[in-house]
């Protein structure tokens, strides 16, 4: 199986909606989109795609003021990519390589097999973003030959493909991926300048209502842009500076909360574990049990026996 990086169009017609951007895929294709950013951001988003490259090409005619990483998840075959009208040969790429794309320029692409996660980041979105070392959010270098294999990008898109392609996904987990992808990428490709010094934690008061609204939604597939609007703050200034706060994102202190939770009604109730996990925010039986197991150390039915003696 091979991956090309999704079609970008020849029209000089910018668009400031990413669902435009990306077209509905062909009969033969498979795409799943997650939409990132929060309501503010019509354009970042995440895009599972694999098509068996039946088709003669993909183009979409529109430009956007984003950029795309396109992350290798399959081996591909070389493949020929136009950019502005010029062409860009790239030898075969093993899984892991990494493409890097500026989306104000027009980019074209035969049909190939492909099997990719697409990282699309507003140029709105990186603006909220404050990266350690003083690197600029919004002036970053493409990277267009598919030359690099890159181990990071490759681990956090394989964390996150199994939450898009599944239905009830953990928003936060999603959106932590998204933002930790979105910090990564800066800190790749972005130029240094002037260190950014304002880099505080949640004043109390907005850990304090973020961690109440937390606590009391633990059931909920809570989104970062929910607790970060309640604090009046864009999701990745929410997510820094309350790891600065707490030494843990955002989606690990839920994580924790809901074990807590889990582990109560273990212990004082006789409800069933699918009923613990389901009421303490787990999609089903097996995520509770791996997430139980891989935090506590034992499973919860283990756990439960051993504080019941």
């Amino acid at each position: 199986m091979a991956i090309k990086p999704i079609s970008y169009g020849t029209q000089e017609r910018r668009s400031t909606r990413g669902e435009l951007f990306l077209r509905a895929p062909l009969k033969s294709d498979e795409l799943h989109i997650y939409k990132a950013g929060g309501n503010a951001d019509p354009v970042s988003m995440m895009a599972f795609y694999r098509s068996p490259g039946l088709e003669e090409g993909v183009t979409s005619p529109l430009l956007l003021d984003a950029y795309m990483a396109v992350v290798v998840l399959e081996d591909m075959n070389g493949f020929v990519l136009g950019r502005n009208k010029q062409n860009i040969v790239t030898p075969f790429c093993r899984r892991g390589t990494i493409g890097f794309h500026d989306l104000r320029h027009s980019y074209s692409c035969e049909k190939y097999p492909v099997c990719s996660l697409n990282f699309v980041i507003s140029k709105a979105f990186l603006e909220e973003l404050r990266p350690r070392n003083g690197y600029y959010a919004t002036d970053l270098q493409e990277s267009v030959n598919y030359a690099t294999l890159d181990d990071t990008l490759f681990h956090l898109a394989s964390s996150v493909v199994p939450s898009l392609v599944e239905p009830n996904s953990d928003r936060l987990f999603v959106d932590q991926v998204f933002s930790a992808t979105s910090f990564y990428l800066v800190s790749k490709f972005g130029r240094q300048g002037m260190p950014d010094l304002r880099r505080g934690g949640l004043t109390p008061r907005q850990e304090k209502i973020a961690k109440e609204f937390l606590a009391a939604n633990i059931a909920e597939n809570v989104s970062l842009e929910q607790v970060a609007r309640l604090c009046e703050l864009s999701a990745p200034t929410f997510a820094r500076q309350f790891r600065k706060s707490t030494g843990m994102t955002p989606y690990r202190w839920f994580t924790l909360r809901r074990l807590m939770q889990a582990k109560y009604l273990l212990e004082s109730s006789d409800e069933s574990l699918v009923d613990i996990g389901l009421a303490c925010g787990f999609a089903d039986h097996s995520h509770f049990t791996r997430t139980f197991s891989r935090l506590v150390g034992v499973s919860p039915g283990a756990w439960r026996r051993l504080e019941k003696r």
